[in-house]
């Protein structure tokens, strides 16, 4: 059995090589590597999961083992979303926690992720050291410690108010669909919102693991026709949608229309920038949009990129002290908040967004393109073995390309995750495998939706794919 994490944990097929003695192995080689990290005193993690097969017993399993190898847990009573988790980390003053979660993977897998003690994505270099101790023939070198349940919920959601004029929003009079994708954010933003003027409608809230009618509780355009649909037959104001695990978001506005989540990035860094007035750096990943460039560019503040993984966005927005940071797939942290996604905070800022202005969503998206230009995206995922993909993304790399791509004047190319080309006019096309499924995924973002197209196809082209 191989158990090697990707860019945000490790994911299986559950009773393949998900099985409670796998669980117990990564349990345990966290412990070992908690016990080389803190050696005063006993370490201390919390442990949390998600509503999909079995993350309970598979929690419990990982719960037990963790504090039989010396270390104290704090155990949630419930599923809860990933934040809930790191939140819980931060206020316990814990060394770090464990969450049995496999996001928006289809349903017959689950998985891990692993948290530091800032609520923060596990770094490459920790992750690399839980291997490495995988099957490691040693003790802990601790005695046996206690397992004590906890419900953060409370606390997680005093944390929510405490980041944004909630009244503000309550009195609003706003109408608020929430896509729980029979996940774990499941009843938390009714509970914020409602019982005021405003009101929250939730769909797709059920605890089913099955997570019908999706391939997989992905916040993403093809899984949101329900919400679409309830948006703009009710009238509503905003729609959001929740990953598996509640730390991602997708967006619909007030006309029922999918906005992308790089437009959303772009809102969230103009409000921050512009409503909040916040300044300081803004974290992105290769994959994120030219769009915050643009408007980071306009308020002064320098944009950092890193490779893709929210755990090296996270390194970058604490070395960096970053206000903002964010991911091409719809995760967004807040350096006032937590060093980690929160799907419940960037929908509540988005609320705060449309309260302030006093305009609807669509027409925040045209002030917005007004201000620093249209831009357009699309990702192509194509199916590939993970070897397979990282041997033609290292032929690519050693290629040479041509001086115009897709008739646009080529400006340079970056190896800082896959390849990177950019363009005079700000467009870019990255190829590069996936950290967390077998795919090769290519990234196009441009000024017109047929020169994303042009891009994708001169991509696989060159790829013979």
């Amino acid at each position: 059995m191989a158990i090697q994490f990707g860019t945000d944990g490790w994911r299986a097929v559950i009773a393949d090589e998900f099985t409670f003695a796998s669980v117990r192995a990564v349990a345990r080689a966290y412990a070992l590597m908690l016990h080389e990290q803190v050696t005063e005193r006993r370490p201390q993690v919390v442990v949390g999961y998600d509503r999909r097969f079995a993350s309970d017993a598979f929690a419990r399993a990982a719960a037990e083992t963790l504090a039989a190898a010396g270390v104290s847990v704090h155990l949630a009573r419930r599923p809860l979303p990933t934040p809930a988790i790191s939140w819980a980390t931060v206020a316990l003053g814990a060394d770090g926690a464990l969450v049995i979660t496999a996001s928006h993977n289809p349903p017959l897998y689950n998985g891990i992720k692993l948290k530091t003690a800032a609520g923060a994505s596990a770094p490459p270099a920790l992750v690399r050291r839980v291997e490495a101790l995988l099957g490691a023939d040693r003790e802990t070198g601790g005695t046996a410690a206690p397992v004590v349940e906890i419900d953060p919920t409370d606390d997680y959601l005093a944390g929510l108010r405490s980041a944004v004029n909630l009244p503000r929003i309550l009195s609003a009079g706003l109408t608020v669909v929430a896509d729980a994708m029979f996940g774990a954010a499941a009843g938390l933003l009714p509970l914020l919102l409602n019982g005021d003027a405003t009101e929250t409608i939730e769909i797709n809230a059920a605890h089913n693991p099955l997570f019908p009618g999706l391939k997989g509780p992905e916040p993403v355009e093809r899984n949101l026709a329900r919400l679409k649909k309830v948006v703009a037959d009710g009238g509503a104001t905003l729609g959001v949608a929740f990953d598996g695990d509640g730390d991602r978001i997708g967006v619909v506005d007030e006309r029922g229309e999918y906005v992308s989540t790089q437009h959303v990035f772009g809102l969230l860094a103009r409000y921050v920038l512009e409503v909040r007035k916040t300044r300081g750096p803004i974290v992105k990943s290769v994959t994120g949009s030219a769009m915050v460039d643009r408007l980071a560019e306009r308020a002064g503040v320098p944009v950092v990129e890193t490779a893709t993984g929210f755990s090296r966005i996270a390194e970058a927005m604490q070395e960096e002290g970053a206000i903002l940071g964010g991911e091409e797939s719809g995760g967004y942290a807040f350096g006032f908040h937590l060093p980690e996604r929160d799907g419940l905070l960037a929908a509540l800022l988005l609320l705060d967004y449309l309260v302030q202005s006093g305009k609807p969503l669509s027409a925040l998206l045209a002030e917005m393109e007004a201000a620093i230009g249209p831009w357009h995206y699309r990702r192509v995922d194509v199916p590939l073995a993970p070897e397979v993909a990282a041997k033609v993304v290292a032929q690519v790399q050693a290629s040479e390309w041509p001086s115009r791509i897709a008739g646009m004047p080529l400006a340079g190319v970056r190896d800082i995750d896959g390849v990177k080309l950019e363009f005079e006019d700000g467009s870019w096309l990255l190829l590069r495998p996936s950290g967390t499924e077998p795919l090769l995924r290519l990234y196009a973002e441009a000024h017109s939706p047929d020169d994303v197209d042009a891009l994708l196809a001169a991509g696989r082209e060159f790829l013979g794919i």
